[in-house]
């Protein structure tokens, strides 16, 4: 009678735990459209400098003096227009299996160039009309053994 209790209860606990798949993409993603935030996992189509400071005056004329006021704005950092193709949405989801978009680095290139595939974070900016990559911020990431990632 012992032994049937004791089956019976390693039963019991066998049957009740639940296994998961882990990483299954369904499970993998989550959206909140109040954030403007888009994390994907990437692979690296091109990442090409350009110069921030091109095209950087603004000139108007005073209204009460009738002077000529040039404007210029001046920034401190590198500046890339990277493509990459979107290999799975992390955060918020990007409609688009191509993505560009800018990214700034005040220490020289930016440090994501260094892999093939990484996990990005933009912001999109609706007077711009492009997104903005977070600066600094990325994750690498390796193939598994199967070459997925």
């Amino acid at each position: 009678m012992n032994r049937i209790l004791q089956t019976l209860g390693i039963l019991m606990i066998l049957i009740s735990c639940k296994s998961t798949k882990i990483g299954s993409e369904s499970e993998f993603k989550m959206t909140n459209d109040s954030v403007n935030l888009y994390a994907f996992i990437g692979e690296k189509l091109s990442v090409i400098e350009f110069d921030p400071n091109e095209n950087n005056e603004r000139i108007e004329i005073d209204s009460i003096t009738g002077d000529t006021l040039i404007f210029k704005n001046w920034v401190m950092d590198n500046g890339f227009k990277c493509k990459y193709k979107v290999l799975r949405n992390v955060y918020n989801k990007l409609e688009t299996d191509t993505v560009e978009f800018e990214a700034y680095d005040h220490y020289g290139r930016p440090a994501f160039e260094n892999y093939e595939n990484a996990i990005l974070y933009l912001s999109y900016s609706e007077e711009d009309k492009k997104y903005y990559h977070q600066k600094y911020i990325f994750d690498p990431i390796k193939k598994d053994k199967n070459g997925k990632v």
